[in-house]
């Protein structure tokens, strides 16, 4: 939120910003809160021109596990350039062998949706057009 809130995303538009370790399933309630709070308490934060949403939409990733079911909503909402994958590795609730093999065998994802959480997003986050993940 201080990020959004306290103006760094405006004052500093390439900057990018990955959510790791926490799955993908709260960003979406969480910007909503955010957004309607800019709308009560805007005069609180930094003079914004976008809102919460479309800050993370152009600067901000959230990591997906390969099994959450949360993952087409949360795209359904962001759209599908903010999910990038996790997985979870090593710890003890992580799909292990067959990580990848899970997400990519999802009935609910398409294939282009499966292709940009799988290495597509990534590639827009850290700059790497152009190069193979």
């Amino acid at each position: 939120m201080e990020l959004i809130a306290g103006g760094v995303l405006e004052r500093h538009p390439e900057l990018r910003v990955v959510f790791l370790e926490s799955g993908c399933g709260w960003i979406a309630h969480w910007l909503e809160r955010i957004d309607d709070h800019l709308d009560s308490w805007g005069h609180a934060s930094a003079p914004l021109e976008l809102s919460a949403t479309e800050y993370f939409q152009r600067q901000c990733f959230i990591s997906c596990d390969p099994d959450e079911r949360t993952v087409p909503g949360v795209m359904d909402f962001l759209g599908d350039d903010c999910v990038v994958f996790a997985t979870d590795y090593p710890h003890p609730d992580g799909v292990f062998p067959g990580v990848v093999k899970a997400l990519a065998e999802r009935v609910d994802l398409t294939e282009d949706r499966k292709a940009k959480i799988l290495g597509l997003n990534a590639q827009r986050c850290f700059g790497l057009y152009g190069h193979y993940i």
